[in-house]
């Protein structure tokens, strides 16, 4: 290995003479410039190319860094490159960077003041390189070169922060699409020192394998996310990393070099791939619809990219992503009633012939509530005729006596051949000995037909005649399949399905079969063990969230390389099963076995195709509430329905944070963004709106251009950023911003606005809000309605207002005489000691419209507490340590407590009202230090409303109590905990578990 850069080095034979010609061309220009600047690097190079192995600094082993040199010679002149070598750092200098397309890090350890690393010129002028667009190689070792270099460490990706033992694990291949892990096996068995990182690069990086935790290799730290290769886009430049290349032999294995070429030939511009698919702000959301949107619940996109929107309320919408124009073909026209106690309009799919018949199919529950239908019917352009229906099935309806609407549960979807599957959802008990012949609680597999019949395909469960059982029933057993998806490649449906002891289940169901309970032998509905069944194929389950829904399933992803869309998602999705969870509130993808392996370490058994080979997080810097429909649309975008917080807090009348977005994949360049927010939505003629273009603009402070369409003609009304406008008409009109960023990049967004009808503004009172009750209490509340339309005198009709609570079941509402004002009580479950949270009262109520203007709905909620709250439920958290910490803890209720509190730490409940409350009871757990818990009006050093001492360790666990003062109004209850005797060397203060409120508090006791 020289010491200087081989610039006499020969070029490859396999390189044609013209290229040689070429090269030396730039080499003498170099030389007759004296300095040539980095800028003037190829950014995409034609073969041959060259790449420069440094080495300075390097690993310990002198033969793993002679491996690593020979390697890439040996690549080079196999694939008709150029290689030169060099632990020499004088070769970082402009001059000498400009003639590489790529710079190989070959387990560099080049930390401060070691011999061979880099000086203020060296680091100086490989920033440059980069930031000019060279490439970067980094193997191994390569992460522990950072040293207090920030810079080097983002390039790298990550820093080093321990090695393992060498032993025998297997990585996880996630990328399939880039070139250097597209020919590796989906999981690779390697005999490595794994490494570990200071701070998990998952987020900032593009993760193109990972360490499989699940192996058990000694030494891991802990967590799910251990990245061992990646890729990125940084600082202008290209960056890819692996973790491999720790001995010697890793570069005699054909494998391991096939994916160090492909690093090198990507990082050097010569080869295309994809390094954004997996990090943070790599996709960007766009509202499709904005504000008033009450209960959607799915979504599905025509091939003209109109996207049709179902509401559980039994509203068909439909947005024209060109004009960005909300229209309402279709209206079930679902009394209060029938939304509060039935499914509603759960789902639906687009027939896959469309775009020439216009066949839509809608599952739905009829006018009472006790039945429901899948239903064919027929859109003509922006109108669909009620009597186009065709029903296919009709079963017995989803009805609930709890508190709250039924979860959306139930979902459409067509494979390749035409076959229907429907997943019918349930909220039956599971082991009912009629299962079989009850279409709840089951996938089913139909082929409909032009005339609106349908028949049975071959292979579902149970052959046509079987007695007691239903043919149409492809697998069962499932207590709430909430949604069903089909691998567009195999033909395989998948679901996610909440199991008899509350648990969501993620079902590949590779053929027909019972999925859970009830279990049946021989076809015939009877109780025996799982055993005696066909079974389908079920991926591990995982926790679900409260009231039972927790992961959804998404669609898997079909990438067509034929699509001209520049925004779909990118070819790593292609295969991956995209699922959501409800409750945490975020996306993930699970990714399949693409083949059959062995492996030779005994502790590996071997795997098929099919079985579950990883689970990884997705659009982690995106908030979501409630989203309950994920789909791809033909353009290869995402389409998400996020029910949102079902708050009620909406002026709009609509759930808040409630929406319809379609996804993007922008990669490294974003597009310009679209938003609008107005002053008013509705009202009297004239009616002057004051609009925002708030949220929009481009990344970097790009110019941006605004084009503004207020009546919905096609035409541009304005291009100011924040214009108003007057509609002097009446009608219901969509306006329209379209943003034009950089480069023709476009966004657009629509809100709508009515003239000739004021939306009525509601109110909940009389349980005040944050108000405390015990399980069995009866809780009273009064509704308002105000509308301008109406007038003040005009009787409100209780018939019109709708009310939810997860708190329990509302009863009746009963006109108050003389008033705008309806009464009602919801009953809380008795006995329900275990039920802790904070609970909404919600109230909805649509007026009757006017003459020329449609319906408009007002909504207004208000928060009630049980007298058990969790300590881990707080609403925030904070204070001079940065707050407590929820841990896993078996003896705590719920399995989980509050850690690491220290002195002046806080959590906070927000709203609560201490009306009919004496005082509370802190469970906690005296394992450290003791203290003092202090609760607090309005902020952590507000007024004092009571406080308790908790022991020190050894004292086990304790419930002390503390008489509590009320403040009189709804406030944020700070809840404190200090003790100026702690130090960063002393023990944390305590763990708390719960707190129990006593007191009658805002319930009244409902009959026992």
């Amino acid at each position: 290995m020289s010491s200087r850069p081989l610039r006499s080095d020969p070029v490859s034979p396999a390189l044609p003479p013209a290229s040689v010609a070429l090269m030396s061309l730039l080499a003498l220009l170099v030389l007759i410039t004296g300095s040539v600047a980095a800028a003037s690097l190829p950014r995409s190079p034609a073969a041959p190319f060259r790449v420069l192995v440094y080495s300075g600094a390097a690993h310990p082993s002198q033969d793993t860094v002679r491996a690593g040199v020979e390697a890439v010679r040996g690549l080079g002149v196999r694939n008709g490159f150029g290689v030169e070598a060099t632990d020499d750092p004088a070769v970082f200098n402009d001059t000498d960077l400009a003639r590489f397309h790529a710079v190989v890090f070959n387990n560099t350890a080049s930390a401060p003041g070691r011999a061979g690393a880099l000086d203020e010129g060296g680091r100086a002028a490989l920033r440059r390189y980069i930031r000019a667009g060279g490439g970067w190689v980094g193997l191994h070792d390569a992460s522990a070169s950072t040293g207090e270099w920030d810079w080097y460490e983002g390039l790298v990706g990550a820093a080093l922060d321990r090695r393992t033992p060498v032993q025998t694990g297997r990585v996880e291949v996630l990328d399939h699409a880039h070139p250097s892990t597209g020919g590796l096996p989906d999981l690779w068995e390697r005999t490595e020192e794994w490494l570990d990182w200071r701070t998990d690069p998952t987020s900032t990086v593009h993760t193109l394998a990972q360490i499989r935790v699940r192996d058990g290799i000694a030494g891991l730290g802990a967590g799910v996310d251990h990245p061992w290769s990646w890729c990125q886009i940084y600082d202008g430049g290209r960056s890819w990393f692996t973790a491999g290349g720790h001995a010697p032999s890793a570069f005699l294995d054909d494998a391991f070099l096939a994916h160090l070429l492909g690093g090198i030939e990507w990082a050097a511009g010569a080869r295309p791939g994809d390094c954004s698919a997996t990090q943070a702000g790599s996709f960007q959301r766009t509202p499709l619809t904005a504000g008033g949107l009450l209960d959607p619940v799915d979504v599905a996109v025509a091939p003209d990219r109109r996207v049709f929107v179902a509401r559980r309320t039994g509203e068909l919408e439909v947005v024209d992503q060109r004009t960005m124009r909300v229209s309402t073909p279709l209206d079930l026209a679902y009394p209060p009633e029938t939304v509060a106690r039935s499914g509603g309009l759960s789902a639906l799919v687009l027939d896959p012939g469309f775009a020439e018949n216009a066949w839509l199919y809608l599952l739905r529950s009829d006018a009472t509530g006790g039945r429901l239908f899948l239903s064919r019917f027929t859109a003509d352009g922006d109108t669909i005729d009620p009597a186009s229906e065709k029903r296919l099935l009709a079963l017995p309806g989803r009805r609930t006596t709890a508190g709250g609407p039924p979860p959306p549960s139930g979902s459409l979807v067509f494979d390749r051949e035409g076959r229907l599957y429907v997943a019918t959802g349930d909220v039956t008990p599971p082991d009912a000995p009629d299962a079989h012949s009850d279409l709840r609680g089951a996938v089913l597999r139909i082929t409909p037909q032009d005339d609106g019949t349908y028949t049975v395909p071959e292979g579902n469960l149970f052959r046509a005649g079987t007695a007691g059982a239903r043919p149409e029933i492809y697998a069962t057993g499932m207590r709430n399949p909430f949604r069903v998806t089909v691998d567009p490649a195999s033909g395989t449906p998948a679901a996610a399905a909440t199991a008899p002891d509350g648990t969501v289940e993620y079902v590949r169901i590779t053929g027909p079969g019972q999925v859970g309970r009830p279990y049946c032998s021989g076809g015939a509905a009877q109780a025996h063990q799982a055993a005696d069944c066909p079974r389908a194929t079920g991926v591990p389950a995982a926790s679900a969230g409260r009231h039972g829904a927790g992961a959804l399933s998404g669609s898997v992803y079909d990438y067509d390389p034929e699509s001209l869309y520049r925004t779909k998602f990118p070819e790593y999705f292609d295969g991956k099963w995209l699922t959501y969870d409800v409750v945490g509130r975020r996306f993930t993808t699970h990714s399949f076995q693409r083949a059959h392996q062995t492996f030779s370490d005994p502790r590996f058994g071997p795997v098929e195709v099919g079985e579950l080979h990883s689970v990884n997080g997705l659009f982690g810097d995106m908030e979501w509430h409630r989203p309950t429909s994920a789909v791809f649309g033909p353009d290869g975008a995402l389409y998400v329905v996020d029910t949102g917080l079902d708050s009620g807090t909406g002026r709009d009348g609509g759930n808040e944070g409630a929406g319809v977005f379609r996804i993007d994949h922008v990669g490294d360049g974003r597009s310009p963004g679209a938003g609008i927010t107005v002053d008013r939505d509705s009202g009297s003629a004239p009616l002057t709106v004051a609009f925002e273009g708030a949220g929009s603009g481009a990344a970097g402070r790009a110019r941006v251009t605004y084009a503004w369409d207020f009546d919905g003609d096609g035409g541009t009304d304005s291009t100011e950023a924040n214009p108003s406008y007057t509609y002097r008409t009446e009608g219901r009109f969509a306006a329209r911003l379209l943003v034009t960023g950089p480069e023709g990049t476009t966004a657009t967004a629509g809100h709508e606005i009515t003239v000739g009808n004021t939306r009525p503004r509601i109110t909940v009172r009389r349980s005040p809000d944050g108000g405390m009750f015990r399980p069995g209490d009866a809780l009273a509340f009064t509704v308002g309605v105000k509308d301008d339309e109406d007038g003040a005198t005009t009787p409100v009709d209780c018939a019109r207002i709708l009310v939810r609570s997860e708190a329990g079941r509302p009863g009746p509402l009963r006109p108050l005489a003389g008033s705008r004002e309806c009464r009602g009580s919801i009953a809380t479950e008795a006995g329900d000691a275990s039920r802790s949270g904070a609970l909404r009262i919600t109230a909805r109520y649509t007026d009757r419209g006017a003459p020329n203007a449609p319906e408009l709905t007002g909504s207004a909620s208000l928060t009630v507490r049980t007298a058990l709250q969790e300590a881990e439920g707080f609403t925030t958290t904070g204070g001079t340590h940065d707050g407590a910490v929820t841990g896993s803890r078996a003896h705590a209720s719920g399995g989980r407590a509050l850690t690491e509190i220290e002195d002046g730490d806080w959590i906070a409940f927000d709203p609560v009202h201490l009306g009919g409350i004496r005082s509370v009871t802190v469970g906690a757990t005296a394992c450290g230090l003791g203290g003092t818990v202090e609760f607090r009006a309005g902020s952590p050093d507000g007024p004092l409303l009571g406080s308790l001492t908790v022991p020190g360790a050894g004292a086990g666990d304790v419930s002390p109590t503390t008489a509590l003062r009320n403040p009189g109004d709804s406030v944020r209850l700070y809840v404190v905990f200090t003790n100026s005797a702690w130090d960063s060397e002393s023990p944390d203060l305590f763990t708390v578990d719960r707190l129990r409120f006593h007191g009658p508090g805002a319930g009244r006791t409902g009959a026992r």
